[in-house]
Formats: C-alpha cells, structure tokens, sequence
C-alpha cells in the first residue's frame, strides 16, 4: 500500500528544517533550490507546498507564533494555579531566547519582502493568537496581554545586538518583578498586592537617589546651564 501522507504534517516538517536556513543566511541569500537542498526534497515538491519563497516565508512567522503559543498553552493546561502558571511561562519566556531571536528575524524579512497585506495579516494573526493566549492563562487583561508581547518585540531586538543568555535572563527577571504582585498577588489579596506594588516602585522602578545626592546634582545642572548662558552673553573682543 503507499504510504499515507498527512500534508499539513509534512508542511510543518519542511517550514522546521527550513528555519535556521532562513535565519542564518537571510531571505535575500537563499532560493527555493537551496531549501530544497536543505530539506533533501525536490524543488518540484517544494513548490508543491509553497509557491514562492515570499510565501513559505510568510507561513514560516505563521506557524513558529503558532507553534509557540500552542506550547506554552499546552504546558500550562493541567496547572490550575495562576502563580505556578505564571512561574511556568517566565521558565519559557527564558529558555526559548533562540526561538524569540529567530522570530524576530524572520519578522523583520517579512516585512522588508512580503506584500504588506499579507504581512499586516501575519501579524495580526500571530499578535492575537498571543495575546489571547496569555490573557486566558494568566487571567490578566487582553491590554496587558499584548503590551507584554510589545515588551517581548522589544527584548528580542535587544537580545539580537546583546546576544548573552544572562542580560536577556536580567530582562526576564526584571519583568517577573514587576508583573508578579497585579498578576499572581492581586487575585488573592489585592491589598497585599498594592503593598508589593510600592515597594517595587520605590525599589525598583523610581530613581534611588537620596534627596541629599538629588540636590547635589540639580546645583550641577543648574550651575552648567549658568556657565552655557554665560558664554552666549559674552561678546567676541574686537581685535
């Protein structure tokens, strides 16, 4: 008998053998004859999947944000806590730094390369199927939801010009601090909540200094602004 084959499967078998092909050498410096290559397939039966190269790189940003959803969905579904939830992702959110890295890639190709409809609907796609996913396990709103995956857009940007596991673990660390006590504390105890909230704000998020070093330094700024007004008023002497 020959061989059942399940097409979406295969599809998705081609688009992970293609990824670090894509993203080690670029759109621009890759033909559909070399992915084929890379796949050990036919250009015939690449071009049975995809029809051009724009498109395999669409589907390619497509199914990883789906693939990426899905995972975190699936590890998250038998957790009924919010807290180990919330413990569970930050975990993802950290080893997963390559997958981000590759995402924002291929991204940043769509849309340099993909008709800008089609990328609008990529995104939107990968964007809500984010979003979504995140508001459910977390049982946060969708607005948080998706200004966490703006902040992740952002991070994996950086990662690419700092590209250490442990300035990207520091973003990471820096995140769960500020999003633990409205996500994981708040539910339970909204007054408990607000008193971490403060403390992180004082500790974490304003400026440290002490009203003594402030001072010192608004004398220096404004003695710097004397010295720059004073050079606009003094007149170049005549020879």
């Amino acid at each position: 008998m020959p061989k059942i084959v399940n097409h979406d499967e295969y599809r998705q078998e081609l688009l992970r053998k293609s990824l670090r092909l894509f993203t080690r050498k670029g759109y621009h410096n890759i033909n559909m004859k070399e992915i084929a290559a890379e796949n050990g397939v036919s250009t015939g039966s690449l071009y049975h999947y995809f029809p051009s190269k724009e498109n395999m790189l669409a589907q390619m940003i497509a199914w990883l944000g789906d693939e990426n959803v899905d995972e975190y969905i699936r590890r998250t579904s038998s957790i009924e806590s919010v807290r180990d939830r919330f413990d569970m992702i930050v975990s993802y959110w950290k080893e997963n730094r390559e997958l981000y890295q590759n995402i924002m890639l291929l991204a940043i190709d769509v849309f340099r390369n993909v008709d800008m409809k089609q990328w609008k609907e990529v995104y939107s796609f990968f964007a809500e199927r984010y979003t979504a996913g995140m508001s459910e396990r977390l049982n946060i709103s969708r607005q948080l939801a998706k200004s966490i995956f703006i902040h992740f857009l952002g991070l994996s940007f950086h990662s690419l010009a700092f590209d250490e596991p442990d300035e990207y673990n520091k973003q990471i660390d820096f995140l769960d601090t500020i999003l633990r006590p409205p996500v994981v504390d708040a539910p339970n105890d909204l007054e408990k909540a607000a008193q971490k909230l403060k403390k992180v704000t004082r500790t974490v998020l304003m400026n440290p200094l002490t009203p003594e070093k402030t001072n010192i330094e608004k004398r220096k700024i404004r003695s710097k602004v004397t010295q720059i007004k004073n050079k606009k008023t003094i007149a170049p002497r005549k020879k």
